[in-house]
């Protein structure tokens, strides 16, 4: 367990734990629970985690912008030390996939999930994330009403699972301010990775699982289209539910390259 400063007055919380190959954890903004996932890592990797300004136990301040966090990623990794991979989850995927693109001696290797590489409001893009209707409607009640807008967040994923919606929601709600929710999620939004995803060859695995409304299996098929050169694995579930499908995969990409 540790702090990062930064040069805006920003401390960054991030731990370090486990021995072998690095792996770098770039979660989400809401901060999913992946416990589990990192217990079957640190088992033979040395695994990074760190957690988004304005989130958890880092400082309570912005900016949200993609830039910004590529400049905070790449500040965790100089003081950790490189990685082999990095796991990108949703908007953290962005930054996966920047910091992979800018400074290979960083980060070797990217899987990511969750998340969407097309600007939304592509015609026939698939899912709740590919409809600039739905993406205006759900920032709209995250700035009226917060919480109600962190339960339809979280509705296209859990699988209508109402008492955990309405927990997962409480909880989100004490550790990711609304001003950071709704400045990661504009970030987010706005993001177009794919032709950095593109750059990236075969660097990049894609890990797909169906029952995300969010992002369902068509949006990975568009992008096997678009990614001729990535790795795509399809399991039953995504790292958070099924870390026993994620690590295994991990585990292989994070082998360093040998020959």
């Amino acid at each position: 367990m540790a702090v990062l400063a930064r040069p805006d007055g920003v401390d960054l919380y991030w731990e370090e734990a486990g021995e072998g190959p690095g792996v770098l954890i770039c979660n989400t903004f809401n901060l999913n629970p992946l416990g589990g996932l990192i217990e079957r890592l640190t088992a033979s990797r040395r695994v990074v985690i760190y957690e988004p300004r304005g989130v958890g136990r880092s400082t309570r301040q912005g900016p949200y912008d993609l830039g910004t966090g590529l400049e905070d990623v790449e500040a965790v990794l100089e003081e950790t030390g490189p990685v082999e991979v990095a796991l990108g989850l949703g908007d953290g995927s962005h930054r996966a996939l920047r910091i992979a693109d800018a400074r290979p001696d960083l980060v070797d290797r990217v899987v990511f999930t969750s998340t969407a590489l097309g600007r939304p409001g592509d015609e026939d893009a698939p899912g709740f994330s590919g409809s600039t209707e739905v993406l205006y409607a759900l920032m709209s009640l995250m700035r009226r009403d917060y919480r109600s807008g962190l339960r339809q967040m979280l509705s296209g994923s859990t699988g209508g699972d109402e008492d955990f919606e309405r927990g997962r929601a409480e909880e989100l709600a004490g550790i990711v301010p609304q001003e950071a929710a709704v400045g990661y999620l504009e970030a987010w939004i706005s993001a177009g990775s794919m032709d950095v995803a593109r750059r990236l060859g075969s660097r990049l695995t894609i890990l797909a699982y169906p029952g995300n409304a969010w992002f369902p299996l068509e949006t990975y098929e568009a992008m096997r289209n678009a990614l001729t050169e990535a790795c795509f694995e399809l399991v039953e579930d995504g790292p958070m539910t099924r870390p026993d499908l994620a690590a295994p995969i991990l585990l292989r990409v994070s082998e360093p390259a040998t020959g």
